[in-house]
């Protein structure tokens, strides 16, 4: 026969072995309540946008200068082009991709505004430049003025027909009277670096380019400034390209070139402020 009745130490040992299983299923429910949770995963950041720049090839020190600045600030990557803007006027109307044109001389925009390339209202002049007679600096020709040019056995310019350098270089020589004599006696260089290099390199007595191409330029030396008056203003213009997949970014590039600091990067690399309009 089975004894229902239950000692007094039974029930002592029942009691303490449900509190101490109730405290075992307690202890489990606070540790999980207390691991560890896993971390909200953090946002990936956005990939840069690429924004292409086709720059007047006298852009590229400067150019190279302000471009992580305006990366930083606005999660962009440059694409940079450079060439003779007239080169470069003929790559966008060819559709090559850009998103920005920077280009040495107005005439190249102003092409590109008559096709419907560029929005007039979106162009802007953000700097300017001087024409310059430049020698080796060894100067064995002896240049150092306007009239020994007719002494001199090579001569070196831009393309007029593409380069901005070329062009105005013609437009002074024209108003000289003295582009027809001297004509023969250039080589037409694809762009203003060519054009100093034909000149460091002692392959021609002198040429014509712009100042700002000759900063920082051991090879070379400025005997002439063209005087204020002798051509019309160099004016570098920039405006985003219609066609663009970055309307707002474009936009903001071309307002950068106005601030402050891309000026003062401009005015390092032998730039002048923008002409009066």
């Amino acid at each position: 026969m089975k004894d229902h009745h239950r000692t007094p130490e039974r029930r002592i040992a029942r009691t303490l072995a449900a509190t101490l299983a109730v405290a075992v299923l307690a202890s489990a429910g606070l540790l999980a309540g207390c691991a560890p949770q896993k971390a909200a995963p953090v946002a990936a950041k956005a990939e840069p946008v690429e924004l292409s720049i086709s720059a007047a090839t006298t852009l590229k020190a400067a150019f190279t200068e302000l471009a992580p600045e305006f990366e930083k600030a606005n999660n962009a990557k440059l694409v940079l082009n450079y060439g003779a803007s007239g080169v470069l006027q003929k790559q966008i109307e060819g559709g090559a991709p850009c998103d920005v044109f920077a280009s040495a001389s107005a005439v190249q925009v102003d092409a590109l505004v008559a096709q419907g390339l560029i929005s007039a209202d979106s162009t802007e002049t953000f700097a300017s430049n001087d024409l310059v007679i430049i020698v080796p600096t060894s100067n064995p020709a002896g240049v150092s003025a306007p009239a020994d040019l007719a002494k001199a056995t090579k001569l070196v310019t831009g393309n007029p027909e593409t380069a901005a350098h070329g062009t105005k270089a013609k437009e002074f020589l024209t108003g000289l009277g003295t582009w027809g004599a001297l004509q023969p006696k250039f080589v037409f260089a694809e762009n203003a670096a060519q054009t100093v290099d034909y000149i460091a390199r002692g392959e021609v007595d002198a040429g014509l380019v712009f100042a700002s191409e000759v900063t920082g330029n051991e090879g070379v030396k400025v005997v002439y400034p063209v005087p204020k008056g002798a051509i019309k203003p160099v004016r570098y213009v920039a405006a985003p390209i219609k066609a663009t997949a970055q309307p707002d970014l474009a936009e903001k590039f071309v307002a950068y070139l106005l601030t402050p600091e891309a000026q003062k990067v401009l005015a390092a690399n032998g730039f002048k402020s923008a002409p009066a309009k």
